[in-house]
C-alpha cells in the first residue's frame, strides 16, 4: 500500500512522456472516434499546428468543430470520404473547411501516409493507445539518466513544445524560431514533386459536389514566411490566384489572409499567438457567411 501511494506521488512529480503517450491517444482517438461534426477542417501540419477550434468555437459557439488535419495531409478522395464520413448527417449547417498548401495537392501527400498508418493500427494497439495511453502518461517510464539529466541539468536553450488538444489542434511552439529552418527540406520536396494540376481538378469538382449537396465550403492558404511562399509560388508552382478563382467558380468561399500579418517559428508553422490570430479570422469569416 505505501508502494502504492508512494508511486502515486511521483507520478505528479517525475517527468512525462508527452510525445509518446499524449500523441498516441490524440492520432488514435482523432482518425477513429465515431463522433460526428458540423465543420471539419482539412489540410496537412500547417493546419493542424494552425487552427484551433476552441477559438473558433467563440466566434460559433453552435458549431461542433474537428481540425481534420495530418502531417503531410493530402487533399485529395480519400481524404475526402473520411471527412464527410465525420459531419453530422441531419444538419442543416455543414461546412468543410479546406487549408490548400503546395504539398497538399502533390504527388507527395497522395499516400495519405499517416491517416491510414492510424486507420489500419492493428486493434490490440489501438486498444491500448485509446484506453490506456493516458494512464500510461501519468506514469511514464523515467530511467537514472533521464532522472539525473531532469534533477541536474539545466533546460535546454532550444527545445520544442506539442500540446495536444482533442479537437484534433497542436498547440506548437520551438525555441529559438527560425523561421528559414524549413527552407531546405521544402526544396526538397518540389525537387520532386510540384502542384499537381489534376489533384487540383479532382479538388474542384469535389468542391463543386459538396456545394450542390449543400455543404459550406471554405478554402483559405495557410500563412507562412515570405520564403516559403516565394519558394512555394516558382520552384512548387502554387498559383494562389487561379487556385482561388476556380475555387470561387466551383462554389468555394475563399479567404484571402495578408501572410505579413502573420509569424512562424519555422517558416512553415504558425506560432501560437498567430495560430490563435488565424483561427479567430477565419471563424469570423465563416461567420459573415453563414448569419
Amino acid at each position: 500500500m505505501l508502494a502504492a501511494i508512494f508511486c502515486g506521488l511521483l507520478s505528479f512529480v517525475l517527468p512525462k512522456n508527452n510525445e509518446k503517450y499524449l500523441s498516441e491517444y490524440f492520432w488514435s482517438r482523432k482518425t477513429l472516434s465515431k463522433q460526428k461534426y458540423n465543420m471539419i477542417i482539412m489540410g496537412d501540419s500547417r493546419v493542424y499546428r494552425g487552427v484551433s477550434p476552441q477559438i473558433m468555437q467563440k466566434q460559433l459557439p453552435q458549431l461542433k468543430i474537428l481540425n481534420f488535419g495530418y502531417s503531410n495531409g493530402g487533399l485529395n478522395p480519400a481524404m475526402f470520404e473520411a471527412a464527410e464520413q465525420k459531419l453530422v448527417a441531419n444538419s442543416s449547417t455543414k461546412i468543410i473547411v479546406l487549408g490548400i498548401t503546395a504539398n497538399s495537392v502533390s504527388g507527395y501527400t497522395e499516400k495519405n501516409t499517416q491517416y491510414l498508418q492510424e486507420l489500419m493500427r492493428p486493434r490490440e494497439e489501438v486498444i491500448e493507445r485509446l484506453y490506456f495511453s493516458p494512464v500510461k502518461y501519468w506514469f511514464s517510464p523515467v530511467s537514472p539518466q533521464q532522472l539525473k539529466l531532469w534533477l541536474f541539468e539545466p533546460p535546454p536553450v532550444a527545445y520544442y513544445k506539442n500540446e495536444y488538444h482533442l479537437n484534433g489542434y497542436v498547440r506548437s511552439e520551438k525555441f529559438p524560431a527560425d523561421t528559414m529552418e524549413a527552407i531546405p527540406s521544402y526544396v526538397k520536396d518540389f525537387t520532386n514533386y510540384k502542384v499537381d494540376g489534376s489533384k487540383l481538378e479532382t479538388l474542384y469538382k469535389q468542391v463543386g459536389e459538396w456545394n450542390n449537396n449543400g455543404i459550406t465550403v471554405v478554402g483559405f492558404r495557410p500563412p507562412v514566411s515570405f520564403s516559403m511562399r516565394m519558394l512555394e509560388d516558382t520552384m512548387g508552382l502554387y498559383n494562389e490566384a487561379e487556385i482561388e478563382a476556380r475555387m470561387t467558380k466551383a462554389g468555394a468561399h475563399w479567404l484571402k489572409l495578408d501572410h505579413s500579418q502573420y509569424k512562424t517559428y519555422d517558416g512553415s508553422h504558425l506560432d501560437e499567438y498567430s495560430a490563435v490570430q488565424l483561427s479567430d479570422t477565419l471563424a469570423k469569416f465563416i461567420k459573415s457567411i453563414h448569419w
